[in-house]
C-alpha cells in the first residue's frame, strides 16, 4: 500500500511539473537551452582548469566568445528578414508569372479556359490590406521578444557555466547520502546530451554549410539563410529537413524559369539532407542514445505541444534525460526500458 500511495504521488507530482513547465514556458525555454549549452562546454572548462588558468579568464573567454557566436547567428536572421520584405514586389510578379504559366498549362491540358484574374485580384487586395505592414509588424515583435529570451538564456548560461567547474561538489551534496550514486548518473546523463548535442551540431553545420553552397551555386537568393535554416531546423527530429527544403524549393519555383534546374536543385538539396541525417548521422551517432523511434515521436509530439519550436529542437535531449531518470528510479525502471530497445545479443 505504501508504495502504491508513493507511485501515486510521483505521478502527480511529475504532472504538476509538466503544468508548470507549458505555464512558465517563457522562463524555462531559456533556461534549459542554457542548461544543455554549459554542457557542451564542461568538458572545455575541466581542461583548461587542469592547466591552472583563473576561473573568471576561462568563464570570460568561454561566455564571451560562445554568446558572440548565437548572437552572430541570430543577426543572419535580423538582415535577411528586411531584405526580403524590400523584395515583396519582386517575389510576388514573379510568384504571378509562374501561376499564369501553369494555369496556361492546365488550359492547354484540360481544354478549358481558367483565368488569374481572382489571384491578380487577390494580390492585389493583399498589398492594399497592408497584409505586408501586419506581417513586418508581427515579425519585429518576434525579434523583440526573442531579444528579450536571448537576455534571460545569456544571464542563466554564465551563472550555470560559472558553477560548472564544482558541478562534482554540488551533485555530491545535493545527492546525500548516496552521494556517488547521483554523481553517477548526472555523468551518464552529461555524456549521452554532450555526445548528442556535439554530433547533431557537427552533422547540421556540414549540411547547413553545403546547401549553403549549393544555392549560391544555382544562384538562390538569401542562400546564407537557407543554409542557416538547415542548420537550426535539422535539431528537429525526423520532420526538420523536411520543414528546412520547403523554402529553398519555393524560392526555387520562383526564380527558376527551367524546370531542369529547379529538379538539380531538388536533388542535390534533398541528397544532402538524406544522406546526412539518415546515412552519416546513424553511423557516426550509433546506439548513444538508445532511444526507440516511437520515444523520439512521441517526444516531438509532446514537447512540441507544451513549447513549441523550441521544445521539438529539444525534444531529443529531454526524452534522453527522462529515459536515463526512468532507469535509475526502481519504480520506473519498466518506463525506462520501453522508451528504448535491447542490446543486440553478442
Amino acid at each position: 500500500m505504501d508504495n502504491t500511495i508513493k507511485n501515486i504521488l510521483i505521478i502527480f507530482l511529475i504532472v504538476l511539473f509538466f503544468y508548470v513547465l507549458t505555464v512558465l514556458s517563457s522562463l524555462m525555454i531559456p533556461l534549459v537551452l542554457a542548461f544543455l549549452f554549459a554542457m557542451l562546454f564542461q568538458p572545455i572548462i575541466s581542461l583548461l582548469k587542469k592547466l591552472k588558468l583563473p576561473n573568471w579568464t576561462i568563464l570570460s573567454v568561454i561566455s564571451i566568445t560562445s554568446l558572440l557566436i548565437v548572437w552572430g547567428l541570430f543577426t543572419i536572421f535580423i538582415s535577411s528578414t528586411p531584405e526580403i520584405l524590400s523584395q515583396k514586389e519582386y517575389l510576388l510578379q514573379r510568384l504571378n508569372l509562374k501561376f499564369n504559366t501553369f494555369i496556361s498549362w492546365i488550359n492547354q491540358l484540360t481544354g478549358q479556359n481558367y483565368s488569374m484574374v481572382d489571384l491578380d485580384a487577390w494580390l492585389n487586395d493583399v498589398l492594399k490590406s497592408g497584409w505586408v505592414s501586419t506581417a513586418a509588424g508581427n515579425v519585429a515583435k518576434s525579434i523583440s521578444s526573442f531579444t528579450g529570451s536571448f537576455v534571460m538564456f545569456a544571464l542563466y548560461y554564465i551563472a550555470i557555466l560559472s558553477g560548472m567547474s564544482n558541478y562534482a561538489d554540488f551533485v555530491r551534496y545535493v545527492g546525500g547520502k548516496r552521494q556517488a550514486v547521483f554523481l553517477s548518473h548526472y555523468e551518464t546523463i552529461q555524456k549521452s546530451i554532450l555526445a548528442y548535442i556535439t554530433t547533431k551540431t557537427l552533422i547540421n553545420l556540414t549540411s547547413g554549410t553545403i546547401i549553403t553552397l549549393i544555392c549560391f551555386a544555382f544562384g538562390v537568393k538569401f542562400a546564407l539563410l537557407w543554409g542557416l535554416c538547415v542548420f537550426v531546423l535539422n535539431f528537429i527530429p525526423q520532420i526538420g529537413s523536411v520543414l528546412a527544403l520547403i523554402p529553398i524549393i519555393l524560392m526555387g519555383l520562383i526564380q527558376f524559369d527551367s524546370l531542369q534546374t529547379l529538379f538539380f536543385l531538388l536533388v542535390l538539396s534533398e541528397g544532402v539532407l538524406f544522406g546526412m541525417g539518415n546515412i552519416v548521422e546513424p553511423k557516426v551517432m550509433g546506439n548513444r542514445l538508445r532511444l526507440n523511434t516511437v520515444t523520439v515521436l512521441f517526444g516531438l509530439v509532446f514537447w512540441g505541444y507544451i513549447w513549441g519550436i523550441a521544445g521539438m529542437m529539444l525534444s531529443v535531449p529531454l526524452m534522453v534525460i527522462i529515459k536515463l531518470t526512468f532507469a535509475n528510479i526502481p519504480s520506473f525502471q519498466t518506463f525506462g526500458r520501453l522508451m528504448g530497445y535491447p542490446e543486440k545479443s553478442k
